[in-house]
């Protein structure tokens, strides 16, 4: 079953909930500030004039510690949390489309690939790319066949040998590792499926870095990279959506 797309109040509400996740001993500081000055206020304006000119100074000295503290959150929360949040955006969106780059370049590659194989149906033109990067686009173009020189077989039989093909490959497969890399290192992972999706993504794309090429030791290769463009995995089967781009994007 596809999953329906997050609404955009459904995001601001998630980001949100992050936010105080993340935040919450500041949130819970400034909820204490808040009530000392707003009980200093309270009772000084209820209070009768004897009580308030018994207990002014106490009263007086927690106002100025809750306003002080009110005022220091906000100051903290404009120049931190902007920052941060700035810091976050910059990271996450440089990865996005750094992924989005190296998956163009490697549908092009798998285009190239597939045609030196036999696939004289397919042209390397950007309608076909773009036709490439959406899923059922490319379950269309590459999900049939049954001999070596048909649908996605024929750019697998191309694997079996250092290719410049299968070098472009592997070369934004690097790409799509030092992105990942960014955000982890950047520690800016609060959600743990987004980051143990990542986690597993490095260490898959270091394994298919390491076995090179050949008939057997492209096959992770291959199906990495059938799973990404199709929407698929062997766990929850067609998921109707890239779960990089997915994981990156809930990061």
């Amino acid at each position: 079953m596809r999953s329906k797309a997050p609404t955009r109040s459904g995001e601001a509400f998630e980001a949100v909930a992050k936010t105080l996740k993340r935040r919450w001993p500041e949130w819970t500081a400034l909820f204490c500030f808040a009530l000392l000055t707003g009980g200093s206020v309270a009772a000084l304006s209820v209070f009768p004039n004897d009580q308030v000119s018994r207990y002014a100074p106490a009263l007086n000295v927690a106002l100025a510690i809750g306003t002080s503290g009110v005022v220091a959150f906000i100051f903290y929360y404009v120049v931190s949390e902007r920052i941060e949040v700035r810091r976050r955006d910059l990271v996450k969106q440089g990865a996005l489309r750094s992924y989005r780059n190296a998956k163009r370049d490697i549908a092009l590659a798998v285009i190239q690939a597939s045609w030196k194989g036999g696939r004289t149906d397919l042209i390397a033109d950007q309608t076909t790319i773009e036709r490439a990067l959406t899923v059922d686009g490319f379950k269309a173009l590459f999900d049939w066949g049954r001999e070596a020189d048909e649908g996605f077989y024929a750019f697998q039989n191309q694997m079996s040998d250092p290719t410049p093909e299968y070098d472009e490959i592997v070369l934004n497969l690097q790409i799509i590792g030092r992105a990942v890399d960014r955000l982890i290192d950047a520690n800016l992972l609060d959600n743990p499926e987004a980051y143990n999706s990542l986690v597993r993504l490095d260490a898959m794309l270091r394994r298919i870095e390491r076995n090179g090429a050949g008939y057997d030791e492209s096959k992770l290769l291959c199906s990495f990279i059938w799973q990404i463009f199709t929407g698929w995995n062997f766990i929850d089967g067609n998921l109707g959506y890239d779960p990089i781009e997915r994981a990156i994007r809930n990061a």
